[in-house]
């Protein structure tokens, strides 16, 4: 406890940029992260099929629900000594990249969630200490960054090989997947969700161009007599887009033709039915529930009242978070850290009802004061006598 206590305001300023190389090696072996090599069907990369609106809106569900969680610094034993440790924890996750830059925790908790579920991990590059080797700081490092050597079995760097990671040097977020290739890298909900992506931009991609239909009214038939040869027609054809590219109002003024004016059938509205389709499609893959997504129609979602989508959304969400504290806690402890990284639990229940549990809790000795404020996240009381602890 003496070196935190020295260096428990040392956190820098600025921690180092990314790690340089000093030492070169020669025909390295490495596999690039899927990202890199895969294609979303008619999405051209993932980082593209992230400015997809369903996507980025399931993405503000993950990372506002942690916010509003928030995070804990604490450990088991609850004991006076942990305090300076805890503090200084706490001022390092707050700022990770160190006091003087702009990155918070906010910044760092939305870069886990869409990088996680959107491209399947989530790096952090670890900072530590020169005089003591102690833990203190991480930043960001980006997945297409990011690279498997596979002879010495680490991540190294895509653009210098030769820099590779032990495992207590980086932090990596991930649900891992089963297959045998693929062990490097974590499951992407977004890689999961790419046909139903691909079905809705090309849905929107469809209407738009039916509506546009690059200058021409596509309600508006033209009839051309039988004696008008096809590239005649076609030539008019061409005239008239050309002529109404970007006029809301489209003059057709065609020789040996008939203009008819068609009303939209209902069947030509389908098209809605597929967008919705699709959509549902990518918020199962998410696990986000409808109503904190803003559906408002769920039918093909299912019918379930706010009360029982908060109790499946909490299951969803803090199942989710221990893939998060795992990769956190697991850095803490390389580095002789006995306190823990989690989310605090979301709280869905009334609190009337809380209140009464943790009355019976003390009553019956199931818990102290404490520890119930411990649980809810308060500072610890000043008790004198053990009689205290269940007054």
């Amino acid at each position: 406890m003496g070196i935190i206590t020295k260096t428990i305001n040392t956190i820098l300023d600025h921690i180092p940029s990314i790690r340089q190389n000093k030492t070169r090696y020669q025909n390295i072996t490495t596999m690039q992260h899927p990202i890199n090599t895969y294609k979303y069907q008619d999405i051209n990369t993932a980082y593209q099929a992230q400015e997809n609106p369903i996507i980025y809106r399931c993405n503000k569900v993950y990372s506002n629900t942690a916010l509003a969680c928030n995070f804990t610094i604490d450990t088991d034993t609850m004991e006076q000594d942990t305090i300076p440790t805890n503090e200084y924890l706490n001022r390092l996750f707050h700022q990770p990249e160190g006091y003087k830059t702009q990155t918070t925790w906010a910044d760092m908790n939305n870069l886990i969630w869409t990088s996680k579920d959107n491209l399947g991990d989530c790096f952090f590059e670890v900072s530590t200490d020169d005089n003591y080797n102690i833990f203190n700081g991480f930043t960001y490092i980006h997945n297409s960054s990011i690279t498997w050597n596979i002879e010495n079995e680490c991540y190294s760097l895509v653009e210098q090989p030769d820099i590779m990671y032990e495992p207590d040097q980086i932090i990596h977020i991930r649900e891992p997947g089963n297959r045998r290739e693929d062990s490097p890298w974590g499951v992407s909900k977004l890689s999961r969700a790419a046909l139903y992506i691909a079905l809705w931009t090309n849905a929107i991609t469809y209407n738009n161009q039916l509506i546009n239909n690059d200058g021409l009214d596509p309600n508006i038939l033209i009839n051309f007599d039988d004696n008008v040869n096809i590239k005649a027609a076609q030539a008019t054809v061409d005239r008239l887009m050309e002529e109404n590219k970007g006029k809301k109002r489209r003059v057709m003024a065609v020789k040996n033709a008939s203009v008819e004016h068609m009303g939209y059938q209902s069947k030509d509205m389908h098209y809605l039915d597929l967008l919705n389709y699709a959509e549902d499609g990518i918020i199962r893959t998410y696990g986000v529930p409808p109503q904190l997504y803003g559906k408002i129609e769920t039918a093909n979602l299912g019918s379930g009242s706010g009360d029982s989508q908060k109790k499946d959304w909490k299951i969803t969400f803090e199942g989710e978070t221990q893939f998060i504290e795992n990769a956190f806690n697991n850095c803490l402890k390389a580095y002789g850290f006995s306190e823990r990284f989690h989310y605090q639990q979301m709280d869905i229940i009334d609190k009337m009802y809380d209140a009464q549990v943790y009355q019976i809790y003390l009553q019956n000795g199931i818990m102290t004061r404490d520890e119930i404020r411990n649980e809810m996240g308060l500072d610890k009381l000043q008790t004198t006598t053990w009689s205290d602890y269940y007054r």
